[in-house]
């Protein structure tokens, strides 16, 4: 069993690494990736902790999952295999971002008459649920009755969707373009191989994409993309056929993992998804494991 994509305090995840290796060790996991957002901090906590390391049995591929996007629409890149010491990450001012994001949907709620109280809606980096403006507003917007008349008009409204669903969706009032804040998909993609790594689409379903299918198939003819996330715990059946089919048409690369994110997303486990939806054998990476490093 294998699990390629999953996060830790270093970003937005709540185990250490520390708890991590206890954990994926304890579940005989055979190879695992830290793909923390923008980051690669757990590898050089590695580093500094060799004895960190003895925690875990299995084999470990260096990675990160980079914000990135494609026509305008924020989406991540999961790098494999990177030199976590010569990759230069795009550095993000998440708190300059998120506050100017909260700002926006504070401006969009008076339009619209929602009601939301200014002493709950703010960013505190340090607090999860106060990390990320679409989650601070799309739970204190819930909190109040008086909003769910034009709620219901607006559509899906909740807290843990809101970012793909209307910040992230050029279709919604809530939409917020994140161009300026993230480097270019060929960019990164570029750096990504400079560091000797493999570049994979994540999460390619989660996207609010007008045409999914058709922009995913855009992505892999137009950049130089490795391969794709192609089992991931809210994929459909049919969604993850289609992603085999497309990786298969364009001889990209597969992969999967659960996005495991510990307290912060408690329905996943590292491993095994949601309610044991996924099982990842490791010759699922046969073809492309030889061309990455593994610590």
């Amino acid at each position: 069993m294998i699990d390629l994509h999953i996060h830790t305090n270093h970003s937005d995840g709540t185990d250490t690494v520390q708890e991590l290796f206890e954990k994926a060790n304890a579940k005989n996991i055979e190879i695992i990736s830290i793909t923390d957002h923008d980051s690669v901090d757990a590898y050089f906590e590695l580093e500094k902790n060799l004895e960190l390391r003895k925690l875990y049995n299995g084999k470990i591929i260096v990675g990160s999952e980079i914000k990135t996007s494609f026509e305008k629409v924020p989406i991540e890149i999961l790098a494999y295999g990177i030199d976590y010491k010569k990759i230069k990450i795009h550095k993000i001012d998440m708190d300059k971002m998120q506050k100017e994001i909260l700002q926006k949907m504070k401006m969009v709620c008076n339009d619209l008459g929602l009601k939301y109280d200014e002493e709950n809606t703010y960013i505190d980096r340090k607090d999860s649920t106060k990390q990320f403006g679409a989650l601070v507003m799309g739970t204190e917007l819930l909190k109040h009755e008086e909003n769910r008349e034009i709620i219901s008009k607006i559509g899906e409204f909740e807290p843990s969707t809101f970012f793909r669903v209307h910040q992230s969706n050029s279709e919604s009032p809530f939409y917020f373009d994140e161009t300026n804040f993230s480097i270019n998909i060929n960019e990164l993609i570029s750096e990504i191989h400079k560091s000797g790594g493999l570049a994979f689409l994540a999460h390619g379903f989660v996207y609010p994409f007008k045409n999914k299918v058709e922009t995913i198939e855009k992505i892999l003819t137009t950049t130089d993309i490795d391969g794709m996330e192609c089992i991931y715990p809210i994929f459909s059946n049919e969604e993850r056929k289609i992603i085999f089919e497309l990786c298969k048409k364009y001889n990209k690369f597969t992969s999967g993992g659960t996005d495991y994110h510990a307290k912060n997303k408690p329905n996943i486990d590292l491993g095994t998804g949601i309610n044991n939806n996924m099982l990842i054998e490791k010759e699922f990476i046969s073809n492309w494991l030889p061309k990455v490093k593994l610590i």
